[in-house]
Formats: structure tokens, sequence, C-alpha cells
């Protein structure tokens, strides 16, 4: 057995161990690790080998119950923990111990029969065709009226997040080297490091074609600024909130709800669910299920007026045979 060190060494030989995975995913860990450490240390944990599961629930309580948690956060941390927040983050730290446990670095895990409240994720809400065809029309305004480089850039952008289903990260992150020649294809770095070829067809193709035609020279990374730099994925996250206020698109949500609107509309059209999870570069089908879901209530709702028993009462469309009863 590795003998045990302390909870902040623990930590980072975790992430040491984790150094394939990608720069996102690898900071995602480590904020979330270093909170916990933060939290040990302000409540006096004992030594590693001591720390028990009723330590471990009482971080996740504190996630649950406390407000202004960590000394420098964001304003997020102002308010208490959604329970998706708190799901995560036990999934991290029981990630960190199972490791240890199997490494032999601890005489036991902490985290066995650790339990994890439901994450209790929000129903799957995408903009609607005439949102997005609102957010498109204010692009083409803005390249025909003055601003030809940004709107064809930002048409381009909104094109590719509705046809492809592209996380912010992975459409931000594009190059110009991810390109196929035809730009029929572009390979994108998923979750996990994951690389994955993602389809380009149709107007997002023509739009993607018609940007890399006024694009100016120099870089490898596909978005530039007007000035030509790099757009950062950020930068794309707040290019999208303004155009859609200017579009009088309501609601909340971002670039995010662009790959909701990209899978609900894949499966309305009858597409397969698994061929929808290879294309969003999900591991299982778990996500692509709440996609489904969404989809097959709408298709239920909008199917009602079709099959409204009063309405067909009405209309004389029922079985005139005494409604079909046979004794």
């Amino acid at each position: 057995m590795n003998k045990a060190g302390t909870l902040k060494e623990l930590i980072t030989d975790f992430l040491d161990s984790r150094r394939g995975l990608s720069p996102r995913t690898l900071e995602y860990y480590s904020n979330i690790l270093n909170n916990l450490d933060w939290y040990a240390h302000s409540h006096s944990w004992p030594e590693l080998a001591l720390i028990t599961r009723d330590h471990l629930q009482d971080f996740l309580n504190y996630l649950q119950k406390g407000s202004y948690r960590w000394p420098e956060a964001r304003r997020c941390s102002f308010k208490q923990a959604s329970p998706a927040t708190i799901h995560h983050y036990g999934k991290v730290v029981k990630t960190l111990f199972n490791w240890a446990a199997d490494e032999e670095i601890l005489p036991s895990n902490p985290s066995l029969r650790l339990r994890l409240v439901s994450p209790h994720y929000k129903q799957v809400e995408p903009y609607s065709d005439d949102e997005v065809r609102a957010m498109l029309e204010v692009c083409q305004a803005d390249a025909t009226f003055g601003y030809r480089i940004l709107g064809i850039r930002n048409k381009a952008i909104i094109c590719l997040f509705a046809d492809t289903g592209l996380r912010l990260s992975e459409l931000g992150g594009i190059r110009l080297s991810d390109l196929a020649p035809r730009l029929n294809q572009l390979r994108v770095m998923g979750k996990g490091a994951k690389t994955r070829a993602v389809p380009v067809n149709g107007e997002a193709k023509k739009a993607l074609h018609h940007y890399l035609q006024i694009r100016r020279q120099g870089g490898d990374e596909l978005w530039q600024t007007s000035r030509g730099e790099p757009l950062s994925p950020y930068s794309i996250k707040v290019m999208v909130g303004r155009l859609k206020k200017r579009a009088g698109v309501n609601g909340g949500g971002g670039p995010h709800r662009l790959r909701h609107y990209f899978a609900t509309r894949y499966l309305e059209a009858g597409g397969d669910i698994n061929s929808l999870r290879l294309l969003l570069g999900h591991s299982t089908l778990n996500m692509v299920l709440r996609y489904s879901r969404y989809v097959d209530t709408s298709r239920a709702l909008a199917e009602h007026s079709k099959f409204s028993p009063v309405d067909r009462l009405y209309r004389g469309d029922h079985n005139r045979d005494g409604w079909g009863w046979h004794y």
C-alpha cells in the first residue's frame, strides 16, 4: 500500500494521473477538488487516512445549504447550489477516492455508500424555428447594411451551432486545420479529449464557405474578430446573447440551446437516437434520451388536436356503431 499524504497531495497526484484529459475537464476537476481541500482545512478535518464518509457528506450538505461558499468564487456561489451542481461535486469526490482506493493509497474508501442527491436536470428547452430564423435574419441584415464581415461570420457560427449541435468550447476551438478540404466535415475535440468527425452540409456549409472567403489571412483559429484577432469561446457566447436581444428572442440560455435545437430537430425528422449520440459526442444514451422524451412530449401535444375526443364528437368522426363498444 502506498503511503497516504495530505488531501492536497492526493488531489495533486490525482490530477497528474488525468493529464490526458482536455484542459477544460482538468479545470473542472481542479476547481471542485480545490474547493474540497479548502473546506477540509477550514473545518479542521483529520489526516487523510482518517477521513470518513461523514466528512464527505458534511461537504455536500454545505454545498446544499450554504451561500457565499468560497473565499473567491463566481457570482453563482452567492446562492444555494442546484441539485445538479451538488450531484456533480459528489461524482468528482467519489472519483477521487475511488482512484485512491484502486491505487491502494488509502486503507479504505470513505466515499463508499456516499449518498448523492438526484441532479433534477431542467427540462430541455430548445430555440424555436422562428427564433433561430430571427437570429439568422439579423446576421444577414448586418452583412447587407454596413457590417459585412461580422454579419457573415456570425451567420456561419449560428448555422454551425444549429446544424451540428456542437458545444460552445468545441465550436470556439475549431482551427482551419480541422476542416476537411471540401468543407463537408470538421474535426472537433470533445469532452475527455475525445476527437470526433462532424458532418457539415447544405446551408451551413455555404455559410462556412462564405465566411472563409472574407476571413483575414493568418492564424490557424477559424473564428476571428473584425480586426483579425482570434475570437474566444466567451466572445462567441457574448455575441449570441447580443444577437438574441436584437432578434427579439426572449428567455434564458445561450449557445447551448442551439445544441438542444439541433438534437430535437434531428429526432423530429426521424434521425436515429444512437446516431445522434455519436454526432453529439456523448458516451452514453442518458442525455440523448432526454431529447427523445422532449420530442415525444412535444409530438403528443401537437397530435392532440387530431385526436381530441370532444372535437371528434362534434365533427362526427367517432365510430357511429355505439362508439365501437361490443358485448
